[in-house]
């Protein structure tokens, strides 16, 4: 009996011993990470009255406001002087839709102009150009040899202008499209038609919607979409992004109203087209006689003014403060489309919630760590990393006292069934990617450590230049990368809901985003609390 209770009282002290050796190891602060508050910081961020936080858009600046008054709740300094600001100028090169136009000319009649949005996808961005040729209807524009239907046979596109409508016949055995992975839904399935259109030899490519689709033009399927094709956006001072392939046609998207115009007097109509195409599940292409098409295209420029949001917190050594840890995400999305707005809870307001809770877990910190920590939200991510390669090229500290940047982009979301694809990697309930390429062994070590005593995994199989979906370079952080800081990225992964309104905060997992928030603050809290400043063994500019 005497034994029994000796027994027992050796075992709570261990158990008292061991439980305050764990405390002592736990970083204070942690525990200021909750999951009501990143509820509650993406609930706003997120919420539909943002209208999508599209770059140049109210929403965003709400956004970018809110954000504001909260870093100033938390005590955190303003970066930029007296501001929490850092804008910068966007130059938007779009097509003048006022100047632009399509005419159909019939032979020895007068020619039909019709003024309607003209969308390019071929060059990348839009081009000032005039050309005219004759047209060929070619169906869905489609060449499968494993199905053995060709919509190029019997025809010869080499110098013309040819029609086509998206979409896909249905399969021959009723289930599905012929073209093999064909979604109706999403603007991706035109890749899967561009080998065979591209390499036609065609003059150009006009597309428009099938009239089974029920629209009439790509702003009416693809909103968001659309208003990327018509612009081409660069920072102010550098060449707008044009990829012009040699012998390549231009591709372009026209109102239907032109394929409408084009048939008339042929005895057929576009519905007709395709429903014969689609019942017979046959090619049905042909000249379209005596008449020709002219494309005029002409481009204007736009200037319009974006901003950074970037606020401090400074550190207590009195040397040591000079030297920087980064924080980043991205404050932007991509708006609204023909199916609704783009909330983007997890793309990226989970990734701007970490970082305000981040921040209110150093600023709980009796003593600050000694270096300081800069907490950056940056806009243009959805355009083009524009805001982030505006900091790196006009940092408001110095970038050669930058030691790291730890960057978080869609930390929100949990693998759900459809999530199995090699286009849509997610990660499980306790589980987060992180991304890199291991520019500092000293970095690495640091996290790995921080991992080990979490019940987080980290899992690095998207890390590396050499991986196809190329997460590397598709967030903020590479524009750190370049400039030889050493990153390491945060994501749960592309979830089949990414860049769609189902993207809501509903489908958060906040006990999920606490736990990698409360370990990304874990790891940024050692590498400004080191006393020696951790060596880049691997830098960008070596590789």
């Amino acid at each position: 009996m005497n034994y029994t209770i000796k027994y027992l009282i050796s075992t709570i002290i261990l158990l008292l011993l061991l439980e305050s050796l764990s405390a002592q190891k736990k970083i204070s602060g942690s525990d200021v990470i909750t999951s009501a508050d990143l509820e509650s910081y993406v609930s706003f961020l997120a919420s539909p009255l943002l209208k999508g936080r599209k770059n140049s858009e109210p929403g965003l600046e709400i956004a970018q406001q809110y954000i504001i008054s909260q870093a100033k709740i938390l005590g955190l300094k303003p970066a930029n002087g007296t501001s929490y600001l850092q804008p910068y100028s966007v130059v938007n090169f779009l097509i003048d839709n006022e100047k632009s136009m399509i005419q159909v000319i019939p032979e020895g009649n007068v020619p039909v102009t019709i003024q309607k949005p003209i969308y390019q996808i071929v060059p990348t961005g839009p081009s000032d150009f005039t050309l005219e040729g004759d047209v060929v209807f070619a169906g869905y524009g489609l060449k499968q040899e494993i199905s053995e239907y060709d919509d190029f046979a019997g025809i010869n596109p080499e110098g013309k202008i040819l029609l086509v409508m998206l979409g896909s016949p249905p399969a021959r055995d009723g289930k599905g499209y012929l073209l093999e992975d064909y979604d109706p839904s999403s603007f991706i399935s035109i890749q899967l038609k561009l080998t065979a259109l591209l390499f036609s030899r065609a003059k150009a490519i006009i597309i428009v919607p099938d009239p089974k689709s029920g629209y009439s033009s790509l702003e009416e399927k693809f909103t968001g979409i659309s208003g990327e094709l018509n612009s081409s956006k660069s920072l102010k001072g550098e060449k707008p992004r044009i990829l012009q392939l040699p012998n390549m046609p231009k591709m372009l998207f026209v109102h239907r109203e032109v394929a409408d115009e084009l048939l008339k007097g042929t005895g057929y109509t576009l519905e007709g087209l395709q429903n014969k195409i689609d019942s017979e599940i046959k090619p049905f292409s042909f000249n379209i006689k005596n008449k020709k098409l002219k494309i005029t295209e002409v481009t204007k420029t736009e200037e319009v003014t974006l901003n950074n949001v970037a606020a401090l917190i400074e550190g207590s050594d009195p040397l040591l403060k000079n030297e920087y840890v980064v924080y980043s995400a991205h404050a932007d999305h991509i708006g609204e489309s023909a199916r609704g707005i783009n909330t983007g809870a997890d793309d990226d307001a989970s990734g701007c919630a970490a970082l305000l809770s981040i921040a209110e877990a150093f600023q709980s910190l009796e003593k600050k760590p000694l270096r300081s920590i800069l907490f950056l939200w940056v806009s243009g991510e959805e355009i083009g990393l524009f805001g982030s390669k505006y900091y790196s090229n006009n940092p408001l500290v110095p970038l050669d006292k930058t030691v790291a940047d730890l960057n978080v982009d869609m930390i929100g979301r949990v693998k759900g069934v459809a999530d199995t694809s090699d286009q849509n990697p997610m990660s499980g309930p306790k589980e987060v990617f992180v991304i890199t390429d291991d520019q500092s062994k000293e970095l690495r070590s640091i996290a790995e450590s921080v991992d080990a005593s979490s019940v987080l995994d980290f899992n690095y199989e998207l890390s590396g230049t050499n991986h196809p979906l190329q997460l590397f370079s598709r967030s903020d952080h590479y524009n750190f990368v370049v400039k030889d800081i050493p990153v390491l990225f945060f994501s749960t992964g592309l979830h089949t809901d990414y860049h769609t309104p189902r993207d809501i905060t509903e489908k958060i997992d906040f006990s999920k985003m606490e736990l990698i928030a409360r370990t990304m603050y874990e790891i940024g809290y050692n590498v400004a609390n080191r006393k020696t400043r951790i060596v880049v063994d691997n830098p960008f500019s070596s590789w």
